[in-house]
């Protein structure tokens, strides 16, 4: 059944299905699978997100829409002589002492943005990541924080 709240909602998450799959070449870009559950007082999203460090996430909230995103560059090295390196004249850019037998870099960006069911307090967000699991708890706005009443003069 379509979302009242949202008309565009449909036509978003058709756009985010059609798109996937056009990202750079080389780059990992995939979509984080979400729990979305409600409370009385807040929202709370989870998302697992194994293999990241802390630093690697970042969540951002925008009116009604959060975007997690994630991005981890790893190298992987091989062979008895990786990294090794000739200790010659130290600044010497052009010192071809560098013996590397293999060296090869990997990316893994995911990314999600969705739309909230539900108005949140932006600034009493919070998010945790234990475990490989990302959640992020929206509170909900006060009763009165509805909107504002406008004296007429």
């Amino acid at each position: 059944m379509p979302d009242r709240s949202n008309p565009f909602k449909d036509i978003e998450e058709l756009f985010d299905r059609m798109s996937h799959g056009f990202e750079p070449r080389g780059l990992a870009l995939h979509e984080v699978a979400v729990d979305v559950s409600e409370t009385d007082d807040e929202l709370v999203v989870t998302a697992d997100l194994p293999g990241y460090d802390k630093e690697d996430i970042d969540v951002a909230v925008e009116g009604d829409r959060l975007t997690i995103t994630a991005d981890h560059e790893e190298t992987t090295e091989e062979g008895d002589d990786v990294g090794e390196v000739d200790e010659g004249d130290e600044g010497d850019e052009a010192d071809d002492d560098v013996h590397y037998h293999r060296r090869e870099r990997t990316r893994r960006t995911v990314s999600r943005s969705l739309h909230l069911p539900t108005a949140v307090d932006e600034t009493a967000a919070s998010a945790t990541y234990r475990n490989g699991v990302l959640t992020v708890t929206l509170p909900k706005p006060a009763a009165g924080d509805e909107g504002y009443d406008i004296d007429v003069q």
